[in-house]
């Protein structure tokens, strides 16, 4: 009797570890699908970031193709705005030599001329 007593205690101290392991591996794979998940989300993220890393990549392209378009605009204007200085000026210069007219003559063919426009 008492060899089946030390048996049966080894048994239940037996089941008792077993149960232990048992509980033990249904943590560590809760835990492991808990990864599983975190992981999956961690790949959407990096997913989403590489869109939107391709997304930015695009516009940089077309913003610096229209600071290029901006700089020749730029240019444009500066050579159109020195044109129309240049024609102030004439203009001004006119109206002063018509105030003050150098070759009276010229002058009163030039305003027979304005007349008919």
């Amino acid at each position: 009797m008492n060899e089946r007593d030390i048996l049966g205690t080894q048994l239940v101290r037996r089941n008792d570890e077993l149960a232990l392991l048992y509980e033990k591996i249904k943590i560590l794979q809760s835990t492991l699908h808990k990864g599983e998940a975190q992981y999956d989300q961690r790949l959407e993220d990096i997913r989403l970031l590489k869109l939107e890393i391709k997304r930015l990549r695009q516009e940089k392209a077309l913003l610096s193709r229209s600071m290029t378009n901006m700089t020749d605009l730029k240019q444009e204007v500066f050579h159109l705005e020195r044109d129309l200085t240049k024609e102030k000026l004439k203009c001004r210069a006119l109206e002063e030599e018509l105030q003050n007219p150098l070759n009276v003559h010229r002058w009163r063919k030039l305003e027979v001329d304005i007349r008919y426009i």
